[in-house]
């Protein structure tokens, strides 16, 4: 499967729509402390971290994230509300991979004061950005409110739990219960988390059934109320309940999102409410953001041909003429490719001159 545009063309679209909504755009350095990356593992996409020593002794590392160097260096209150942007290159292994590589990854970010309105308007934008790319699209959206809820049933069993959930393992959950003898009510709770998955609006009516403490029904009512918001919007049916999604509660402390297009195996855009990563770095108010991995997607683009309005092919015997020929046709004001093969993969020209022929073709 190809997609209809090129990666520069989608950068530029999405560029384009964080503009248009007031966001401003935050270019970070290639190189931070690896403390930051260190102390703030759980919270990267990928684990792995290229690092260096710099001539002070210092150990270094090429960014792997943006999110985290934002928060580090930008001023953030609680009484304000700040938007930013950014299309920048990381440094990780790709999905799948094996090597590091360089991948483009582009995203929005609202720190300090954050209110219902605003995760209203990053959905909304999460969903414009996949539209961009692919009009089949699918927006799963978890709270980290609800699976913790359920977690904190299990006591010391909460993070074998846990796995179980992220690989919505209900088999062996199930041989775990037994042994464990919960009781149906509980049973039933992780199972409907587990296999819940679907329409928004069904999904919590589901989901509400089954909640079993404060926290869990707390979450759900957050989620309805979002999900109503973007029924305006006419954006529900593009988004998925899916609990399985069980982000480290650590950092994050509400909405969760992973962003998928039909065709490409997974998921290609991340994000949420991550109001405990901004508390670590000894500051005020909350955060909401996602990034989406172009660079992950890249073979789904549409291919980057060089389009020229004049390709002219030469051989040893036409080299004179070849260049006379290119000067004319640039003082027209005209683009030029000089090639000795007229059979080019990825060029397209309105017009062939084969100095080989003799011809225009």
């Amino acid at each position: 499967m190809k997609f209809n545009l090129k990666e520069e063309d989608a950068l530029n679209k999405i560029t384009s729509l964080f503009e248009r909504r007031g966001f401003r755009r935050f270019r970070s350095g290639c190189f931070e402390e690896y403390s930051l990356y260190r102390d703030n593992e759980s919270f990267l996409v990928g684990k792995n971290v290229i690092t260096f020593t710099d001539l002070t002794g210092r150990l270094m590392a090429i960014r792997p994230d943006v999110t985290l160097s934002l928060i580090r260096r930008t001023e953030i209150d609680g009484a304000r509300t700040c938007k930013y942007f950014y299309n920048e290159s990381v440094y990780r292994r790709a999905t799948g991979g094996k090597d590091f590589r360089e991948i483009s990854q582009t995203g929005a970010e609202v720190v300090g004061r954050i209110d219902g309105l605003c995760e209203v308007e990053l959905v909304s934008l999460m969903c414009e950005t996949l539209g961009i790319i692919s009009p089949d699209y699918i927006l799963d959206i978890s709270h980290v409110g609800y699976t913790e809820g359920l977690l904190s049933e299990f006591g010391d069993r909460r993070e074998e739990v846990k796995d179980y959930l992220s690989r919505k393992d209900v088999h062996d959950f199930i041989k775990l219960a037994q042994n464990q003898g919960y009781g149906k009510e509980l049973v039933n709770a992780f199972i409907s988390a587990a296999e819940l998955d679907g329409n928004a609006v069904e999904a919590i009516e589901k989901a509400k059934k089954t909640a079993l403490n404060v926290k869990m029904k707390s979450a759900l009512d957050e989620l309805e109320v979002l999900v109503s918001r973007l029924s305006v919007a006419g954006l529900d049916g593009r988004i998925n309940i899916n609990f399985s999604m069980a982000n480290d509660a650590d950092y994050y402390s509400g909405l969760v999102f992973n962003g998928y297009i039909d065709g490409v195996p997974h998921c290609v855009l991340t994000g949420g409410r991550y109001d405990n990563l901004l508390h670590k770095f000894g500051k005020e108010g909350g955060a909401i953001g996602f990034a989406v991995y172009l660079g992950e997607i890249e073979r789904y683009f549409a291919s980057e041909d060089v389009t020229v309005d004049c390709l002219i092919v030469y051989d040893d015997s036409s080299e004179d003429k070849a260049l006379k020929l290119a000067r004319d046709c640039l003082a027209k004001g005209k683009s030029v490719r000089l090639d000795r093969n007229a059979d080019l993969t990825g060029c397209a020209a309105t017009e062939i001159f084969d100095l080989t022929e003799g011809v225009k073709r």
